[in-house]
């Protein structure tokens, strides 16, 4: 769906509606830029103010795009839009490894984004191994957690979104 917008500003709304629609958090959403919470929330408050590599980099993740149309008369300016990109799949056939009780869902550029399952969270602590080795969720803390998907995706970046959710994509440089 296009948005015509004539100011950059007039993102604010639609940034925070493409998040939502995604399920997403603001630190979610940072964690698959490269960037904090706050900086997505900046970003979202005044996208103005943040250059074009940064926006199309948040609207790429958001499964948006923005470009420039000639198809307005000469004296009215450019004019923005934004389009909707493809939805979000959430199927476990991605190339990161987690242990069982874990969820993935793919998201843009490679990333998956990979939540603990709140059910039965004790039984998740419980589980060490099973017979053909393959690692289990052994503890509930969020450092422990971390560890564990790191070194179950060796070569891949890991980081945090909250306690039982975190991002996994491969590895590149950020912005």
């Amino acid at each position: 769906m296009d948005y015509p917008l004539r100011f950059v500003d007039q993102l604010r709304p639609h940034l925070k509606a493409l998040r939502k629609k995604r399920g997403l958090t603001q630190a979610q959403a940072g964690a698959l830029v490269g960037v904090s919470q706050a900086r997505i929330a900046e970003i979202e408050a005044n996208p103005g103010a943040v250059g074009l590599e940064h926006l199309a980099k948040l609207l790429s993740a958001l499964g948006a795009s923005f470009y420039l149309r000639d198809d307005a008369p000469p004296s009215s300016g450019p004019v923005y839009a934004m389009e909707e990109g493809p939805e979000y799949t959430s199927s476990q056939d991605t190339d990161v490894k987690v242990p069982e009780g874990w969820t993935t869902r793919k998201m843009n550029g490679g990333s998956v984004l990979v939540t603990l399952s709140a059910q039965e969270p004790d039984a998740a602590a419980a589980q060490s191994s099973d017979e053909d080795g393959a690692a289990q969720v052994g503890s509930t803390a969020p450092g422990a957690l971390l560890r564990q998907l790191q070194a179950l995706n060796p070569g891949k970046d890991v980081k945090p979104t909250s306690r039982r959710s975190f991002v996994i994509r491969p590895k590149a440089d950020s912005w």
